[in-house]
């Protein structure tokens, strides 16, 4: 029995999956588990610092070094390997996958090095000019800055790793084995847990518990992928590079763009970071711990989504399979909107009593100022989160079409408007100092003149709910006009029809929290939990009952693949 056990758990992780919404939904459990454990960890963090200036300093710390992995790795990978390499493998075999592969890898990884070694020696000048441009120079001791030029150079190392993994995960995600890829992810957050329980006593200054915590979530990600790689004997050769290679020179003509776009991208959220360091002292941990929230739908449904169905994007694009790729693509959009909306609206109603629970439960240094400061963030991230949800899957369709400069020219556009429309919704909100919408009043000229109210940072979330919300609609329009979607009015039609049901639904969950307000002891955790939990899943049942009613396909859709899962399962079958 044990044996036979051990024998399906290594058949599940390591078979390929081919339907992609198996692959989906397999994605999104372990995508969930992930952000349980990542969940877990915020709860520690938010126990120990609260919204913090050591936060703060870690988060600044941060930045530059995940920016250099996400714009020479990830736009790498998104942008070039995975379309490419299909084509390469479907076409001309396993031998010259595995040589442009190396190729393709040894440069993003060498190239990665010689940048990190640049920031590790500028990180004394640059450091300093970001503190000053922010203002928050008068409020850090020069020890305080040596201590983020330390944490950026050491947080490097933890990238590099991470890179090299991602280029693993790619190949994987290339022969459809995506179960090990995203158990990566877990077992980093893990790494994490580990730095902030065990390091914590041990360390003079406890910040540095999440640095060494993220180095070794770093090295447990690589590892994981190792056995599964080797396993399928996929090629990979130490330092091979071959620039006459005709695949690595179409990779770089179709990842290049991609680069810049995310170099782009990068360079907003370097500006979002210093625009939230500038405002009231712990406003970037109250945004990043936002943001963490808000990043639960975008990779439970939108990464979920985009990973399973690149592979197969790019092969009826490259076979000239033109309607059943416009199919797929609309088949995606419904389904992860049709999953994401109630998410959204369920942030905005119960954002009070998720924060809490998810950050204040152990107590600790997280305070009731935190927990409002945070909610009224999380309340403006989740207006845009179903539409940024489809952000990373219609990148993945223009990549799969082989067009990157549509990315391109709309990472251009999300920096420029997020920039003035994060400082002039930065600067009203600074205006105002109690946590209500209601108390929200209009006047033009708080758009120019920043007050010191925790409000402010309220106004860079929003900023970024209106912005992917615009450019959104500018991918699907460029798509229609490049007639890779005909029928954008039908789609829009059952757009409409979900967001409806949302709003049945987010009507209902408002009133159910009212009643167990005048009903409930929020302020004991058991029966915050007994609101938040009895008001979300009653909240959902009524959306699926109202999205049946009006005839949403996606439902019987979801409910056929729960039973055909369920029969699957051996206790069905007995």
């Amino acid at each position: 029995m044990v044996k036979k056990t051990i024998s399906s758990i290594r058949s599940i992780l390591t078979r390929e999956q081919n339907e992609i919404l198996s692959a989906a939904a397999m994605l999104m459990v372990l995508l969930f588990a992930t952000k349980i454990v990542g969940m877990v960890f915020l709860s520690l963090v938010s126990s120990q610092f609260g919204a913090s200036a050591d936060l703060d300093l870690f988060y600044l710390a941060s930045a530059v070094p995940e920016t250099i992995t996400n714009i020479i790795l990830l736009g790498a990978i998104s942008g070039s390997i995975i379309p490419v390499l299909v084509k390469i493998k479907e076409k001309e075999g396993d031998e010259k996958f595995s040589s442009s592969f190396s190729t393709i890898m040894n440069l993003g990884m060498l190239l990665f090095v010689f940048l990190s070694v640049l920031v590790m020696i500028f990180a004394k000048f640059t450091v300093p000019f970001a503190v000053e441009i922010t203002q928050r120079s008068g409020d850090l001791s020069p020890d305080d800055i040596d201590n983020v030029i330390l944490m950026t150079r050491i947080l490097l190392i933890p990238q590099i790793i991470l890179g090299a993994s991602a280029f693993l995960s790619s190949g994987l995600n290339i022969h459809h084995r995506f179960i090990i890829p995203q158990l990566a992810p877990l077992l980093y957050n893990l790494g994490k847990i580990i730095g902030i329980i065990f390091l914590i006593p041990i360390v003079d200054d406890k910040i540095w518990a999440l640095v060494w915590g993220t180095l070794i979530g770093a090295v447990l990600h690589l590892l994981v992928q190792i056995p599964l790689w080797r396993q399928l004997k996929i090629g990979y050769r130490f330092l091979y590079i071959n620039l006459r290679d005709k695949n690595f020179m179409e990779a770089m003509k179709l990842g290049l763009p991609r680069v810049l776009g995310l170099s782009v991208e990068e360079v907003a959220r370097i500006a979002d970071t210093l625009i939230s360091f500038s405002l009231t002292v712990g406003s970037l941990a109250s945004y990043q711990y936002a943001l963490r929230l808000t990043a639960i739908p975008l990779n439970l449904f939108g990464t979920s989504y985009a990973i399973a169905s690149f592979p197969s994007l790019s092969r009826l694009w490259s076979n000239g399979s033109k309607i059943e790729f416009e199919i797929l693509v609309r088949k995606i959009i419904n389904q992860v909107l049709f999953l994401a909306l109630p998410v959204s609206g369920l942030f905005i109603i119960l954002r009070v009593p998720i924060v809490r629970l998810v950050y204040g439960i152990l107590g600790g240094s997280f305070t009731w100022a935190d927990t409002l400061q945070v909610s009224w963030v999380l309340m403006f991230f989740a207006i845009g989160i179903s539409l940024e949800t489809l952000r990373t899957t219609l990148f993945r369709v223009y990549f799969a079409i082989h067009n990157s400069i549509v990315p391109l020219i709309s990472s251009v556009f999300v920096l420029i408007f997020g920039v003035i429309t994060g400082i002039l919704l930065t600067n009203y909100f600074s205006n105002f100092y109690e946590f209500s919408i209601l108390k929200i009043t209009f006047n033009p000229s708080y758009f120019f003149n920043r007050s010191d109210g925790p409000l402010a940072v309220g106004g860079l979330a929003l900023s970024s709910s209106l912005v992917f919300s615009a450019e959104f609609f500018l991918l699907l329009f460029i798509l229609r006009y490049k007639k890779v979607i005909t029928n954008l009015r039908g789609l829009g039609k059952e757009m409409i029809i979900k967001l409806f049901a949302t709003l049945v639904m987010m009507t209902s969950a408002y009133t159910m929290a009212k009643v167990w307000e005048g009903i409930l002891q929020t302020d004991k955790t058991v029966q915050l939990i007994l609101l938040t939990a009895t008001t979300a899943l009653t909240a959902f049942g009524i959306y699926l009952i109202t999205c049946k009613l009006l005839r949403i396909e996606e439902v019987n859709v979801f409910m056929r693949f729960i039973v055909r899962t369920l029969k699957k399962l051996s206790f069905f079958k007995e």
